[in-house]
């Protein structure tokens, strides 16, 4: 069987995105949490396909990440296709370009989400 990294990038299903969000989620476990809560906020990714949405959060006040919205109004909202969710966090395509071209919608704190590369870039 191959590596999950070359399997998640072609997977069409939740599976594929609960994939590359497990990933995420493992590389912010790993993080220093003095570093991660230094950046802080609670970041919204609402991930799109076709008419469905999933939505997960990533908070860095408390060093976590998981499936759903948070309790409270999150700091930034990204809101982009499953395409260029996978097209960002596997480099293959500049966040800001995604987000200057309009293929990312991004609401809130704009300048701390610039800050997020090192937590969801998979290489």
């Amino acid at each position: 069987m191959e590596s999950g990294a070359s399997q998640s990038e072609h997977v069409q299903t939740p599976t594929g995105k609960l994939d590359l969000v497990s990933r995420i989620k493992a590389r912010v476990a790993a993080t220093d949490p003095k570093i991660a809560k230094e950046l802080g906020g609670v970041f919204l990714f609402n991930i799109m396909k076709g008419t469905s949405v999933y939505s997960w959060t990533m908070d860095l006040d408390n060093v976590r990440v998981y499936e759903g919205e948070p309790e409270q109004d999150p700091d930034t909202t990204f809101t982009l296709t499953e395409h260029y969710f996978k097209q960002l966090v596997l480099g293959k395509e500049d966040p800001r370009v995604i987000m200057q071209a309009g293929r990312c919608s991004v609401t809130g704190d704009i300048m701390r989400a610039m800050k997020l590369e090192p937590y969801i870039k998979l290489e």
